[in-house]
């Protein structure tokens, strides 16, 4: 039954109860719903990701997925026609119906709920505004059975989307490498890096793969063109999908994601999915839509949120989703984060966690890495401890984070205002693997094989793939988990090399 476990409540260093919302403020939310038939999803997965077995790679189609496993579209529109008739209006279904946002006022949400909503003061929010309002409870929701039966939970209440018009893109960037260009990694040394170049030259770009990169509010156009061509790269621009309400800001951090995941990709297709902001409506429901939809191949998100501050049924929507991916073959990456914690989406076992390194180069040769001490990384809070990794050290019976780990500082540039500056953070770690592994597909596409999907399975059981990574042995964390021989909690298996990858995955 839903509770209050989908909507935040006061904590310490991040919630700050504010008192009783106004009832005439205008209010957003998602209300989540369960799979259908998870026992029979979960193992169709493990069959799919079984080498040797008869259904190896045989991934399904998304009208399969929604034919065995969606929400029936009758319970969905139960609860939509409810909410409805308590004068609410819902403007979005997603395309998998697992979430529809709502929106109202908060006087009707309390009398549709049985609850009394507080404002909340939220800390450590995303996208680099200030500390912001959300909405929260302190008691559990009360909807009627008839709803309880059919959902699993409020996992968002939000203000609404700002209305507007994105303001117009203002003078034109340098397109001459910054000097010296020495202060931060350029592409073509995170390519040498991760031996990503080494497809390059036979050919493999990533042409005919989609590459999706899922991201909160805009970006300039001015911006992604002038750090392509800056570092030499020649690509078509990426293709927008709005999830929601269209944006009317932009951020640097879905910048850097589209600029670097596009730079490692050059030849694939990237459709950028974006919602209106980075609040937790947007983001959860803009994730969730990139996988609904099933048209790439590889997604990735550094829109990343501390677990310890986010509602377990937060957890569960976003690993809902990510379950759908696993069975399309969708290779999921996320970014750990920067709190040396653990963060959500990546906390999933659907979803490779992508931690920080220190990456030294000399030029075009690595001279050493290491573990980065800021690089979020620990034991889950939600998620059982999956088969794959179990005995991989004595730790409590949760999922462990993260499974790979690229460099986050050295500081990579990238182009924001008009500015090409350096920046540190596992938010360029996590769109640059997703640009490799839609490489690696491509070459596999090319040799007649499936793409990767889902990779947590086959990376923690398979020792020839886990062979091909750079094993990370030295460092340690802000919470003292130390980098070592094999798999480490800052580092997982180490760094790809994408060579390795295509040659080792079956």
């Amino acid at each position: 039954m839903p509770t209050t476990d989908g909507v935040p409540g006061p904590l310490p260093g991040v919630y700050t109860d504010k008192g009783e919302a106004p009832v005439t403020d205008l209010i957003r939310g998602l209300v989540s719903f369960p799979i259908r038939d998870p026992a029979a999803l979960e193992e169709r997965i493990a069959d799919i990701y079984k080498p040797g077995g008869s259904r190896f790679r045989q991934y399904m189609t998304p009208a399969e997925w929604m034919a065995k496993h969606a929400p029936l579209e009758k319970d969905v529109t139960v609860v939509t026609d409810w909410l409805k008739s308590e004068g609410m209006q819902v403007p979005y279904v997603a395309t998998n119906r697992l979430l529809v946002q709502f929106v109202g006022t908060v006087a009707q949400f309390n009398k549709a709920f049985g609850v009394t909503l507080r404002v909340l003061e939220r800390k450590s929010p995303q996208g680099g505004n200030d500390p912001h309002d959300v909405y929260g409870l302190v008691e559990s929701v009360k909807a009627p059975t008839f709803v309880q039966q059919r959902i699993h939970a409020v996992v968002a209440l939000d203000l609404p989307a700002e209305t507007g018009t994105l303001p117009g893109e203002f003078g034109q960037p340098s397109t001459e490498p910054p000097n010296p260009v020495s202060r931060g990694l350029t592409p073509q040394q995170v390519a040498r890096a991760y031996n990503v170049d080494s497809l390059y030259q036979r050919g493999y770009q990533g042409q005919g793969m989609k590459l999706g990169v899922v991201i909160g509010a805009s970006f300039r156009w001015k911006d992604l063109r002038a750090f392509w061509k800056m570092w030499g790269i020649e690509r078509e621009d990426p293709k927008v999908i709005q999830t929601m309400e269209p944006p009317v800001t932009r951020y640097r951090e879905g910048t850097l994601d589209v600029e670097w995941a596009a730079a490692m990709a050059p030849k694939a297709e990237v459709l950028v999915y974006m919602g209106p902001d980075a609040r937790n409506t947007s983001m959860l429901y803009t994730y969730n839509e990139a996988i609904g939809r099933g048209e790439v191949s590889v997604i990735t998100t550094s829109f990343a949120h501390r677990e310890d501050s986010e509602p377990k049924a937060v957890h569960e929507a976003y690993s809902h989703a990510s379950t759908m991916a696993a069975a399309l073959g969708i290779t999921v990456a996320a970014a750990s984060g920067d709190s040396a914690g653990v963060d959500v989406p990546g906390n999933s076992p659907y979803v490779t966690a992508v931690g920080g390194t220190q990456l030294k180069m000399n030029g075009m040769t690595v001279t050493g890495e290491t573990a980065w001490y800021y690089s979020g990384s620990g034991i889950t809070r939600t998620f059982a401890t999956p088969e794959w990794q179990k005995g991989l050290f004595p730790m409590p019976a949760r999922r462990a984070v993260v499974d790979v780990a690229l460099n986050a500082d050295t500081g990579y540039w990238y182009t924001w205002l008009g500015v090409t500056t350096p920046n540190t953070g596992t938010s360029f770690s996590s769109p640059i693997f997703a640009g490799i592994m839609t490489v690696v597909n491509g070459a596999r596409a090319d040799a007649q094989k499936p793409r990767v999907g889902w990779l947590n399975s086959q990376l923690y059981t398979l020792p020839a793939v886990q062979q091909t990574f750079r094993d990370i042995t030295v460092g340690v964390t802000d919470r003292q988990y130390e980098a070592g021989p094999g798999w480490d909690i800052p580092t997982g298996w180490g760094a790809p090399d994408a060579e390795g990858l295509l040659r080792t995955l079956p």
